[in-house]
């Protein structure tokens, strides 16, 4: 008979649905990065347990005279599987190849399989391009890690994955709702207001960009080439996702605001109850200096620390998230100041088809003796529910 399951395939089962639960939530939340995160981890979870039941309906074959033999795995002196070790060994040999391209050297016929391989092929996706190179999928968390340390938009709106490149939303309108109405005993019950639905369309968009690398940096450390790399295409994610953004916000009637008494009348009065206590005040860096010099009639300054960073501030409980100049201007003495709850207001609906591909020869790197290093993202940002947020300015001059 098959054997129970072990001590290990219960943690692994246990693991894996603690995991996916984690994933889940972090879809729901819009954080877009976490749950790719989890996902792969669920993943590979998945198919350990695939494997080890697979193991378990197998018997092991008897020897003549019913004996059974399980011999002992063959294993190195550092207590590494044969399999482990030629599975490190074929990573490490795809990452000097890569890299190997990258400088500009040629490739023997032996890389160029390695790289084509659809073990290590599965990872970034198809590359077209005659020559080309994938960047090994370190290059890809890393990435997703650097984004981190800029200042992404992405984090205060809502982020819904999607797998096909064109759709609709349904979205339930906010509309007055009207109460139920008394019923006597043994009366019909009478029929109800219904909800409303609108429709939202998305469509993917293409963004890319080619950065080009100087085969003269053949000396410089694999590790430098990586980050140098990683670091360009995670600021670009950032600005680009940024601008996509910024530009949806901009498209909302703009309303001048009296001071910090409209402020809070934006946050008391025109934001829903329900949409108010998750709001933010996004302003840039004029109408956060405003903001910062701003005093109570006891000469406190009206911005709180965050007691749990205190590099942020607070207005009246929110946040308050500040953006460059050169980003989001101050028009004609006026300073933006985005009041609401972004994650209602905006949808960044991403593809999640993040693709980075390089090449020696082709889009004219053999002539000028150069590597093309070209990044490709797709996302579509739309408007969601515009009555939650205000987008307001203040005087400042």
């Amino acid at each position: 008979m098959p054997m129970q399951m072990s001590k290990k395939e219960i943690e692994l089962r246990q693991q894996f649905t603690e995991k996916k639960q984690q994933a889940d939530r972090a879809l729901q939340e819009g954080k877009a990065d976490e749950a790719r995160a989890l996902l792969d981890e669920v993943k590979q979870l998945k198919n350990q347990i695939e494997l080890m039941t697979e193991g378990r309906s197998l018997d092991v074959p008897d020897l003549p005279g019913g004996t059974h033999f399980v011999p002992e795995q063959e294993r190195n002196p550092e207590g590494r599987s044969v399999y482990e070790q030629e599975k490190e060994e074929r990573q490490q040999h795809y990452r000097k190849a890569f890299f190997k391209g990258l400088r500009g050297k040629r490739l023997t016929e032996e890389e160029r399989e390695i790289l084509d391989s659809p073990e290590f092929r599965a990872m970034s996706g198809k590359n077209e391009e005659d020559g080309g190179i994938l960047i090994p999928e370190d290059i890809g968390r890393q990435i997703n890690e650097l984004k981190r340390q800029y200042e992404p938009l992405e984090q205060y709106v809502t982020v819904e994955p999607v797998t096909s490149r064109s759709g609709t939303r349904l979205l339930e309108k906010n509309v007055d709702m009207v109460p139920f109405s008394p019923v006597e005993e043994l009366d019909e019950l009478p029929e109800i207001d219904q909800p409303k639905f609108s429709k939202l369309a998305y469509s993917i968009v293409d963004y890319g960009g080619i950065m080009t690398l100087s085969n003269t940096m053949q000396n410089d450390s694999d590790q430098n080439i990586m980050m140098h790399v990683a670091k360009w295409f995670a600021k670009k994610s950032v600005v680009t996702r940024n601008s996509l953004i910024l530009a949806a916000l901009a498209s909302l009637k703009k309303v001048d605001i009296d001071g910090v008494d409209g402020i809070k009348k934006a946050l008391n009065v025109t934001l829903d109850p329900m949409v108010s206590p998750g709001s933010i005040v996004m302003t840039n860096q004029d109408g956060f200096n405003w903001f910062d010099t701003l005093k109570d009639g006891t000469g406190k300054y009206l911005l709180q620390p965050d007691p749990t960073n205190p590099t942020k501030k607070l207005l009246d409980g929110r946040p308050v998230v500040p953006i460059s100049n050169r980003v989001l201007k101050t028009q004609k003495g006026k300073a933006p100041v985005i009041i609401g709850n972004l994650k209602e207001a905006i949808v960044l609906f991403d593809r999640e088809q993040q693709s980075i591909a390089s090449t020696d020869t082709g889009a004219g790197a053999f002539e000028t003796n150069t590597t093309k290093v070209r990044g490709i993202e797709r996302e579509d940002v739309r408007k969601w529910d515009e009555e939650a947020v205000v987008f307001g300015q203040v005087t400042i001059e």
